[in-house]
Parts: structure tokens; C-alpha cells; sequence
């Protein structure tokens, strides 16, 4: 399910913005073109299926200038000021 709200524990809240770092957890899914680029927080998932845990370790919905989203692991994100 996918949440749009803040969630007390999470490492991000919704409409912050973060820069994609290089594959930190050297990923074989991970789109190395998303390194570098910067995003919104959209929202939080808990239940598809990637080994999630609430409320700290879960995917996170990033939405880019393009309109496009995408799903990241927190350690592959980073929040900017």
C-alpha cells in the first residue's frame, strides 16, 4: 500500500527533496541513469514485496521533474537542503 502521508519513523517525510546517490547497495536493478538526479518524496511503500519494514526500512516513491516515478531504498537516497 502505498502512503502519502508523513509516517513517524521514517527516515523522509512527503515533499522533501533528495538527490539519488550512485547504487550504494550495488544493486543489479538499480537505474545507474538516476544517479545524481534530484526528486520529490511522493510517497512511502510498505507491502510490495521487497522485504519492507515499518516504518523505518521501506521503498520510497520518488517523483522527477519529468513526472515519472521511481522506488528507492533510503540508503540510495539523499535529502537536500
Amino acid at each position: 500500500m502505498k502512503k502519502r502521508l508523513d509516517i513517524k519513523g521514517a527516515p523522509y517525510k512527503i515533499g522533501d527533496i533528495v538527490r539519488v546517490l550512485n547504487n550504494p547497495n550495488e544493486d543489479e536493478t538499480f537505474d545507474k541513469h538516476l544517479s545524481g538526479k534530484f526528486g520529490l518524496i511522493e510517497y512511502f511503500e510498505y507491502d510490495c514485496g521487497c522485504g519492507q519494514s515499518f516504518p523505518e526500512d521501506l521503498m520510497i516513491g520518488v517523483r522527477f521533474s519529468n513526472g515519472k516515478s521511481e522506488e528507492f531504498w533510503k540508503e540510495e537516497l539523499l535529502l537536500t537542503p
